[in-house]
């Protein structure tokens, strides 16, 4: 039996209804809210049921707690295999069959070098759009050995959690999918995804830009926060130091990716000021080996 794990924090509407997709098709779910308002917290109240099992966290702690907190939670109710999301992550009635399916074949092929299975999915716009992912995985085949997966939608074992380790919470929010991959791999663990894609997942507030602020072009924006902004340069320096020199292809493919989400927050995204203050903060506190949570006196 599967227990799904989702970590909330202040969801909106549409949260809801991906958080309702998870809970209609999975045997029981275990959900953490990270100190949302009370008028959100009571709606995720009244999801709850004898299958559905609300963490009330008195404070924000983060992505990484809030997983390590849902998986023992689930394990205490004796599950021993959970399936990990994103409130902004919705599956599809077939998503939990192909997943086993694929996971069943995954572990035929690679026995117990199997770390985890992650989801391939759709991307989302902020209007509901749904769009196709930008990676093309190996032809004829139900799944791939790959570096890096989105915690969404990973699908991993108790024993498996337990010999990988709990998710970094020093990280609180962004590279603790990527610190997991990365972890699980230099303890001889493979890393798979699903070819096809099983879910819907939103990644910020991701539109496309309107042509005439983009020079004609065509662009595609997340619109990360200058707080997440902060999180993901931080981690990611982070993330550098500890796995470059083993694995400098997976640090090169992200540090590739952040300087393109923040060549084009400063092109074509409002509030500059505030993204290179994010940018300057996050450089100084990994030089100053400052973690968690954002505490500094700018609000971000």
């Amino acid at each position: 039996m599967i227990c799904a794990v989702i970590v909330t924090y202040e969801p909106d509407d549409s949260s809801l209804e991906c958080v309702r997709s998870i809970i209609a098709r999975c045997a029981h779910t275990v959900i953490v809210d990270n100190c949302s308002k009370e008028s959100r917290r009571q709606a995720l109240r009244e999801l709850r049921t004898p299958s559905v099992t609300l963490v009330e966290n008195d404070s924000n702690t983060g992505v990484a707690a809030g997983f390590n907190s849902g998986i023992r939670t689930a394990a205490a109710l004796n599950y021993r295999w959970f399936l990990l999301f994103d409130q902004d992550t919705r599956i599809f009635p077939s998503t939990l069959p192909e997943l086993l399916l694929v996971h069943a074949q995954c572990s035929a092929a690679l026995g117990p070098r199997l770390g985890f299975l992650g989801c391939g999915y759709y991307s989302t716009l902020e209007d509901g759009t749904i769009i196709p992912g930008k990676e093309t995985p190996p032809s004829g085949q139900s799944w791939f050995v790959t570096d890096l997966v989105i915690t969404s939608g990973t699908l991993i074992s108790w024993r498996n959690f337990q010999e990988i380790g709990a998710f970094r919470e020093d990280f609180f929010i962004d590279h603790v999918d990527h610190d997991y991959s990365l972890r699980a791999q230099r303890l001889g663990f493979a890393v798979t995804r699903t070819s096809a894609p099983l879910m819907v997942h939103r990644m910020g507030a991701q539109r496309v830009r309107r042509r005439w602020r983009a020079l004609g072009a065509k662009k595609m924006l997340n619109y990360y926060s200058p707080l997440r902004r902060y999180y993901q340069m931080r981690n990611l320096l982070a993330l550098a130091r500890s796995y470059e020199d083993e694995f400098p292809a997976s640090i090169a493919q992200l540090r590739d990716w952040m300087r393109r989400e923040l060549s084009r927050s400063l092109r074509y995204e409002t509030g500059l000021f505030r993204i290179l203050i994010a940018v300057f903060l996050a450089r100084r506190d990994d030089r100053r080996g400052v973690t968690g949570k954002y505490k500094g006196g700018f609000a971000l």
